[in-house]
């Protein structure tokens, strides 16, 4: 039984996330440290960095994302699904503001950034009616978001484990966004290439146009994507070891 109890806490106490030694640990309350210390993660660690759960951030994929659906009695007349997905880009984010990063929880966390280029590439399947002209196709497509400036509202609840430590329970992220520009190619419009390629060309004139009609289901999938990351690595690195004393 005690071979057993020992071994517990060895598992235990190796499962626990820490953070390298080159990243350097905020006060509690530093705002301006928080922001700092998640940038240069993000600098340092774009392929990952397991021992707190973080996963690659260079070139992150999906499935069947939903961008856009048509409603009936609604404003949106496109129905847009990526049956799947690859994200790049996320790891050149800055975080330019952080807010609630206190020591107690529960509470509401805030990011706020900015990130220089996405890309989006996966194969799409798009029918419904764009800047009011009908549209169907589906094939490979590819998506640039330029400028895109993220605030994130994370609501953190008190997760006290078995092992005595404090953990953050990601309930719910909400993100808004605001992006420059917007560059577009959707192969096989048609199917039929003339056809998509001046389709292409009016998209990206009009592109602003269309940012407004795809925005929803984009940030729904920031919402995904933010909440994915966080929470693998709240399960792993401890609330209270984010912070030195």
């Amino acid at each position: 039984m005690r071979l057993i109890v020992i071994v517990c806490c060895l598992w235990s106490a190796s499962s626990l996330g820490q953070l390298p030694s080159d990243i350097e640990k905020c006060k509690a309350g530093d705002s301006i440290c928080v922001a700092e210390t998640v940038t240069r993660i993000l600098r340092l660690y774009p392929n990952g960095l397991p021992s707190i759960g973080l996963d690659a951030l260079d070139s992150i994929g999906f499935e069947n994302v939903v961008v856009s659906r048509m409603e009936p009695d609604g404003p949106s007349t496109l129905d847009l699904r990526f049956h799947n997905l690859t994200v790049k880009g996320f790891a050149d984010s800055t975080v330019t503001e952080a807010k609630g990063f206190a020591a107690d929880l529960p509470r509401v966390l805030e990011l706020s950034g900015w990130i220089p280029l996405l890309k989006l590439d996966g194969y799409y399947e798009m029918r419904g009616s764009l800047l009011t002209m009908p549209i169907h196709g589906k094939g490979q497509a590819h998506v640039e978001i330029k400028e895109c400036r993220v605030r994130c509202k994370v609501r953190v609840l008190e997760d006290l484990r078995g092992d005595g430590k404090q953990y953050a329970g990601i309930a719910k992220v909400k993100c808004l966004l605001d992006v420059q520009g917007m560059h577009m190619n959707f192969d096989n419009l048609f199917n039929n290439p003339e056809m998509s390629e001046a389709m292409n060309v009016v998209a990206n004139t009009k592109w602003l146009e269309i940012w407004h009609t795809l925005r929803r289901g984009i940030t729904s999938a920031v919402d995904q994507l933010v909440e994915s990351i966080l929470k693998r690595v709240a399960n792993k690195l401890p609330y209270e070891d984010f912070y030195r004393d």
